[in-house]
């Protein structure tokens, strides 16, 4: 395949990382075209597939062919997440090892788990924190093991249904999202709790000691996060790379599985947008017997079910589910009394003299937004 003009454009540039991604070769640019180079790492960078693209480019056979101002650059990042990921992986056995003398469960979701149990190499898989899933019961809990292990937390626990522990390490940080809810969309948020997860975990290689969800699970939040994640780009490759690499190593029965689920969720027109988006970009390859659960059409709601399935109901039954007074305490104080800090983290202010001005755009913005309108 020839690459066309012009090369600057981002449709270009991720047609042309699809295209080395699905282990194709391309006929490349002259290597006096830097600006297209530095342009296509800017996009393989963007997007979470450098050392995706790294690997490929020297297995296709296209890397005799690159510039090699090009080709240190991604040797360069492919350092960087080999020993990115070595770092992780140590923190995360101390964290899981801590985790077990608290008695706290816990379960990687997303990319920290693909990345060791379908990834061949688990650096290969981009990303900047991990995720965790834990029992609401718990929170108090794992907050106190983070802070014990060195962690600085930070985020709205109970209004977002996660918080962040990080650590500043070696110029870099680690990092950890902790969920309670298995998404922050409240659409998604109770399509599986954590001991129904945790009923059918399984165990991640490479990792002692942790688990995740099995692999139906693990694609139906892939789909859920590029659809519920509305602050990033739905089609940003990585997550669609994982997508493409569940559906392709999964036996029939699991697939359906997952098909079943998203029905039963009513969340099976975002499924299938998910693995079709995957075939367009990497020709994954889709039984038609998915294809066809997938294609039920959603279920009409009604008033009741809107209601309970809106960020209201979900408020509510976050109240039931919490497991102490002091809990749905903080939880109150998260939606009408956040603290000075929070604030003007969240306006992208510095002078304390906002706070007012602040308080009452966060609460009454705030419960139109996520009361009012979902």
């Amino acid at each position: 395949m020839a690459i066309e003009y012009p090369f600057s454009e981002k449709a270009t540039l991720r047609k042309i990382l699809c295209t080395v991604l699905r282990g194709e070769t391309l006929v490349w640019p002259d290597a006096t075209y830097t600006l297209f180079y530095d342009a296509l790492l800017e996009q393989a960078l963007h997007n979470g597939v450098e050392a995706l693209l790294c690997k490929a480019l020297r297995a296709n056979g296209d890397w005799e062919a690159l510039p090699a101002s090009f080709k240190d650059k991604l040797l360069s990042q492919l350092k960087i997440s080999v020993a990115c990921e070595m770092l992780r992986a140590k923190d995360l056995l101390d964290l899981l090892e801590t985790l077990k003398k608290v008695e706290v469960p816990a379960l990687i979701l997303k990319g920290a788990a693909i990345a060791y149990t379908h990834y061949p190499e688990p650096y290969l898989r981009s990303r900047c924190d991990t995720d965790i899933f834990i029992h609401p019961a718990d929170i108090r809990k794992i907050r106190d093991a983070l802070l014990s292990c060195g962690y600085t937390l930070r985020g709205q626990i109970y209004k977002t249904h996660q918080f962040n522990g990080y650590k500043n390490i070696f110029g870099g940080a680690l990092n950890y999202d902790v969920h309670w809810r298995v998404s922050n969309n409240a659409q998604y948020s109770r399509v599986f709790s954590f001991e129904q997860a945790q009923s059918d975990a399984v165990s991640i290689t490479g990792l002692k000691g942790a688990f995740s969800l099995n692999p139906s699970r693990t694609l139906l939040l892939a789909c859920m996060h590029r659809s519920g994640n509305v602050d990033h780009d739905p089609n940003r490759l990585i997550w669609i790379y994982d997508i493409h690499i569940l559906v392709s190593t999964m036996p029939e029965n699991e697939l359906l599985e997952f098909a079943q689920w998203a029905v039963d969720a009513n969340i099976q027109a975002e499924c299938l947008e998910g693995i079709d988006k995957s075939s367009e970009y990497y020709d994954t390859k889709v039984p038609n017997s998915i294809r066809n659960v997938l294609l039920t059409p959603t279920k009409i709601t009604t008033f009741r079910d809107r209601f309970v399935d809106s960020a209201l109901g979900l408020i509510i039954e976050d109240i039931k589910q919490l497991p102490d007074t002091r809990a749905r305490i903080e939880l109150f104080c998260n939606y009408f009394f956040p603290s000075k800090d929070y604030l003007l983290n969240k306006f992208q202010k510095k002078n304390a003299a906002w706070i007012p001005f602040l308080y009452l755009r966060y609460v009454v913005a705030g419960f139109f937004k996520r009361v009012l309108l979902r």
